[in-house]
This record gives C-alpha cells, sequence and structure tokens, in this order.
C-alpha cells in the first residue's frame, strides 16, 4: 500500500481513512463496523501526545518573535510570530522554551538569561536605571528586561512552539507533528487497535515498530549540528 504522505501532514481523518485500509477494518459509528471512530481517534491523538512529550526541541516547533520595547516597562507578555507563519500575537503560554533575545536595534546586543531572584536583587531601588536591556528573566509568563529600557528596541526570540490541539476537534485540521513522525505514529496505533483486538503478537510487533522508529527519528532531529566537514 503506498504511503499517502511524503512531507506533508496527514488530517485527522486523513490518517484516520490510511488506518482503516492499513488494517482492512471498518472504522465508523455503526455498530457493525469493526472499531469505533472515536476510539481510533483517541488511539491517534494518544500516539501524538507520547511522541511530543519525548522532547521539547523538536526542530518542526522552532519558531521566532519579535517584540518592540517600551521606554521604562520591564515586563512584555505579548509577541508578534515571524516565523514558520506570521501570526499577530502570541504570549508565553503559547511558547514551549525560549531559546534566545537579540535587541537588534543599532548595534545590537544578545541578551542573558538571569535568575529573576537574582535580577531583583541587582535592581533595585536607585540601582534600577533604565538602559539598554542586557539581560532577561521569565517570571509569571512575561519576560522581564534588565535594566528596564530607556528606548524602543526591536526585540527577537526563538524559542520552541507549543504544538496545536486544534485538529483534536477538526478532523479535516493537519495535525501538527513533523511529518516524519506520521509513520511511527500510525504504527502506535495499528499496535492500540490489536491490543483492542486482543492480538499481542502483532500489537507488540507494531509497538515496537513505534519505539524504534521515533527513537531513531528523535536522535537524528535533536542532535547538535556538526561544523565537522
Amino acid at each position: 500500500m503506498p504511503i499517502p504522505f511524503q512531507n506533508a501532514n496527514l488530517t485527522l481523518a486523513q490518517m484516520r481513512t490510511f488506518i482503516g485500509e492499513l488494517s482492512d477494518l471498518d472504522i465508523g459509528f455503526d455498530e457493525n463496523d469493526d472499531i469505533s471512530t472515536d476510539l481510533v481517534d483517541g488511539f491517534i491523538k494518544e500516539g501524538f501526545q507520547k511522541i511530543v512529550a519525548l522532547s521539547q526541541r523538536y526542530p518542526y516547533y522552532q519558531s521566532i518573535y519579535q517584540f518592540t520595547t517600551v521606554n521604562n516597562q520591564r515586563t512584555y507578555n505579548s509577541f508578534s510570530q515571524t516565523q514558520p507563519v506570521s501570526v499577530t500575537t502570541k504570549t508565553l503560554t503559547d511558547i514551549q522554551s525560549v531559546v534566545a533575545l537579540v535587541n537588534q536595534t543599532n548595534n545590537g546586543n544578545a541578551l542573558v538569561y538571569i535568575d529573576q531572584a537574582r535580577a531583583e536583587s541587582i535592581w533595585v531601588g536607585t540601582s534600577d536605571q533604565a538602559d539598554i536591556p542586557a539581560y532577561f528573566s521569565i517570571w509569571a509568563n512575561q519576560i522581564n528586561l534588565w535594566p528596564k529600557p530607556n528606548d524602543a528596541y526591536l526585540i527577537i526570540m526563538r524559542g520552541f512552539r507549543i504544538p496545536s490541539l486544534s485538529w483534536f476537534s477538526d478532523e479535516n485540521t493537519s495535525i501538527d507533528i513533523d511529518p516524519q513522525m506520521q509513520l511511527p505514529l500510525i504504527n502506535y496505533v495499528m499496535a492500540r487497535i490489536f491490543q483492542f483486538q486482543e492480538d499481542p503478537e502483532m500489537a507488540n510487533e507494531y509497538m515496537r515498530s513505534f519505539e524504534k522508529a521515533v527513537a531513531i527519528i528523535q536522535g537524528q532531529l535533536t542532535a547538535p549540528s556538526s561544523n565537522r566537514q
């Protein structure tokens, strides 16, 4: 059976259809169907959550954001996403982890992460004077700049976004996962289907395939870059 994807993401409906053809089972809502749509969808969502829980740094979720500082304002909680797609507003609750902040204004400078308590102990009282931000901290889902800005600076922020779950409720929305992880996800669903059918041998075979493939692909995707020629 040809795999219906290469570098494109399947929707929930497309993956369910492919799994039905692969398993030779009728998936639906009728009592005469071999397995229910809700159960198969649940297996897909379960496998997705297992994969994304293994790492917070899949390159597929890398994103770039930006915001402009305001004179004497330390705290920022609204950012414009510029890559991989432009989105008007994002907050830290949409971001899995922040990797770096860079001031792009004038000569520019990379901001250094500092613990919130440490920063508060340094920029306190009369020592809390506005200047070019050199450090940043994260507290209560907000970015804090130290010292607080003395002008408008364009700050570029790199990070990893939280995977979208909109496809959970819309079967025609693409599953938000690296395309390379779709085949392992299908193997996971097949394993769970065979468990449901009380076929432990086939269930174990598919689960081993899932675990092996995920380990290999995860290692490739998250391995540090090498400068060696």
